[in-house]
């Protein structure tokens, strides 16, 4: 396979006919709830969520996933994560590493719903947080 130059990567990636629907672009599809038929759909539909399957708006939907495809094939990664806030990638980030009884080590200037997280969630599983 050809190595594409950056300026094409910058224009075609996240562009698969997948989520494009035949555009040019991406369809742009907001929505905060998906509907589904069945429970047993929306079961199916999550189960499949990392091969793209629609299942719900803040983190489910053909724009959510051609921007992980884009930003994946832009930095040349395996896969990319994407967080509705940055409280959300932080505290996920967060969990990634540890387990009860840890001890971590954050900024004292870190952000205040970080500190709150450390302080009154971890704290629940015997985490505790030097500052």
């Amino acid at each position: 396979m050809t190595q594409k130059k950056p300026e094409t990567s910058l224009l075609l990636s996240g562009r698969s006919k997948k989520y494009s629907q035949g555009a040019v672009n991406p369809i742009i599809q907001r929505t905060s709830s998906v509907i589904f038929d069945t429970v047993a759909q929306k079961r199916e539909a999550t189960h499949k969520r990392a091969e793209g399957a629609l299942f719900y708006g803040r983190r489910g939907t053909t724009t959510h996933f051609a921007l992980q495809e884009a930003l994946t094939e832009l930095e040349q990664g395996t896969g990319c994560a994407l967080f509705p806030s940055g409280a959300a990638a932080i505290t996920q980030s967060i969990l990634a590493f540890i387990e009860q009884g840890c001890h971590i080590l954050v900024t004292g200037s870190a952000y205040d719903p970080t500190q709150n997280f450390c302080d009154q969630i971890l704290s629940k599983f015997s985490v505790t947080t030097t500052y």
